[in-house]
C-alpha cells in the first residue's frame, strides 16, 4: 500500500454526546463509505473509539455494525474504560481481533499503534 494513499484516505469523524453510536456507524456506511470502500489499493478499514457507555440493550449497536460491515467495511472497536463494557464492545466488534480495551483516554496512542501493526502485517 502506498502511505500516501493511506494518509489522505484517512479521516476522522468525532461525536459525542449521548448514545450516537448506532447513528455514528449509519453515517460512516451512508456518508463515508457509500459504495463499500475506497479506490485504490486502501482497504475500508473503520475505528470505533468509544467510552462504551452503553444502555443495558445495545443491540441496536450490534445491528449497525453488522450492517457497516456487510457493505465491505472492516469496523475495529476500541472501549475506554472498565466495568462490562468492554463484554459488549467485543460483541460489537464481533471478534477479539477487532476489539480492544483501553485504560483511559491517553492510551489511545498505544492503542493507534498496536491497530497499525495489524493493519499493515
Amino acid at each position: 500500500m502506498d502511505p500516501n494513499e493511506i494518509r489522505q484516505a484517512l479521516s476522522v469523524w468525532p461525536t459525542n454526546g449521548g448514545p450516537c453510536v448506532p447513528d455514528a456507524l449509519r453515517t460512516l456506511r451512508q456518508s463515508v463509505f457509500p459504495r463499500g470502500g475506497r479506490a485504490g489499493s486502501v482497504p475500508a478499514v473503520a475505528v470505533l473509539v468509544t467510552d462504551a457507555d452503553t444502555p443495558f440493550d445495545f443491540s441496536s449497536w450490534v445491528t449497525a455494525a453488522d450492517e457497516l460491515r456487510s457493505s465491505g467495511v472492516e469496523l475495529y472497536v476500541v472501549s475506554v474504560g472498565n466495568g462490562p463494557y468492554p463484554v459488549a464492545m467485543a460483541t460489537v466488534a464481533r471478534d477479539d481481533d477487532h476489539a480492544m480495551n483501553i485504560a483511559a483516554v491517553g492510551d489511545v496512542s498505544a492503542a493507534a499503534t498496536t491497530m497499525l501493526s495489524r493493519l499493515c502485517s
